[in-house]
């Protein structure tokens, strides 16, 4: 995340989803700020999202990546903010951008009643059914690791994880009823 986007229009849909999913919290935030944020600057963005944050460290290119998510390893719902998406394979020079998939099932992990989000904004451009396609190669990756999976689909996608197919069922469900969402926008692979 970067402070020069802070409040811009992916903010409002980060809030409202997090609103919609508080059900399924306590919810906790990870930025992955890719810039140093002063403290009020950090405030502000929990407050905002109203979830507190469970970092304001940097994620460097050099960082150390299971050093930096071990602050993660808690029990609440997590909403990850990489500066652009969710990736399949730690691949790529700017790794400090990406949140990989490897990384979502790890986090997971201790949280097996409680759902992982990431926010994903590296979408195929075009039809819509193109991006979801795209993020339907994401979320097969991510059960192939044995995780249930969902997505908001819009020009930007947040991905919704957790090793509970229950969880994933009523979330989804949840997040459809209480945003009164087009079915087609939050995609499954059961659909």
């Amino acid at each position: 995340m970067r402070l020069q986007h802070f409040g811009d229009s992916y903010d409002i849909v980060k809030k409202c989803l997090l609103n919609w999913l508080s059900p399924f919290g306590p919810w906790v935030a990870h930025p992955m700020l890719t810039e140093t944020f002063a403290d009020k600057d950090a405030e502000g963005f929990a407050k905002f999202l109203g979830v507190p944050l469970v970092s304001t460290e940097v994620l460097h290119s050099q960082t150390d990546r299971s050093q930096y998510f071990s602050c993660c390893l808690r029990e609440e719902s997590l909403f990850l903010d990489p500066d652009t998406d969710v990736r399949i394979a730690a691949k790529g020079k700017k790794k400090q951008a990406y949140i990989f998939s490897e990384e979502i099932r790890n986090l997971c992990e201790p949280r097996k009643n409680r759902l992982v989000m990431s926010f994903d904004q590296s979408l195929a451009h075009g039809s819509d059914d193109a991006i979801i396609e795209t993020v339907k190669e994401k979320l097969q990756v991510l059960e192939r690791f044995g995780l249930s999976t969902f997505a908001y689909v819009s020009h930007v996608a947040f991905i919704v994880a957790t090793a509970s197919p229950s969880i994933a069922d009523d979330a989804r469900k949840t997040l459809i009823s209480a945003s009164f969402l087009p079915k087609r926008r939050v995609v499954s692979l059961r659909d």
